[in-house]
């Protein structure tokens, strides 16, 4: 370091020196998307029972989240039958939404009220659920919102049969609540 001293020939106080001003420079992190995790099932759909029916009703509604969410239809199909046109429908929704590029984000969808009727002992159940669907969005590739859904109030009527060890949806059918 080398220290100059000048004279400034009048003998008053040195002049003072400007820094340059101090850039504060702040970053924003880039929000990093949060990974979809696939459901898991709940241990209370393992048996033929009408709080079975209600518990697999409802991870069927999980799968049905997580296809949109993740882009991945396939464990929902796992669990439908080839009878299932609501089924049929999201998986055709999901590769159509993928293929073009987009995605879906928006909030699970939260069962209100749930009831199930066995229909023949141990093979035939109905679940109704009451459903809060959250508003949704679908993005383009650039994050851009192309169109959108409200939130509603729907019941979904599930036919479901057990297969042994497993549950499979038949059919579902949907009806929007009216407030």
């Amino acid at each position: 370091m080398a220290l100059v001293a000048g004279c400034t020939g009048s003998g008053s106080e040195p002049a003072e020196s400007t820094a340059p001003p101090v850039v504060e420079v702040t970053q924003t992190p880039t929000p990093t998307p949060t990974p979809v995790v696939k459901p898991e099932p709940p241990d209370a759909m393992g048996e033929p029972t009408t709080d079975g029916a209600i518990a697999a009703a409802t991870y069927f509604l999980s799968l049905y989240d997580y296809a949109f969410a993740s882009g991945d239809a396939g464990p929902l199909m796992e669990m439908s039958a080839e009878t299932c046109d609501l089924c049929a429908y999201v998986q055709e929704s999901v590769v159509a939404m993928t293929s073009e590029g987009r995605s879906s984000v928006g909030h699970p969808a939260r069962v209100l009220t749930s009831e199930s009727t066995e229909i023949r002992p141990d093979e035939w159940f109905s679940a109704l659920l009451r459903v809060e669907q959250a508003a949704t969005q679908e993005l383009d590739a650039d994050g851009k919102v192309v169109a959108e859904s409200a939130a509603n109030v729907t019941d979904f009527l599930f036919a479901m049969s057990w297969l042994g060890d497993r549950w499979r949806v038949e059919a579902v059918d949907l009806t929007e609540v009216v407030a």
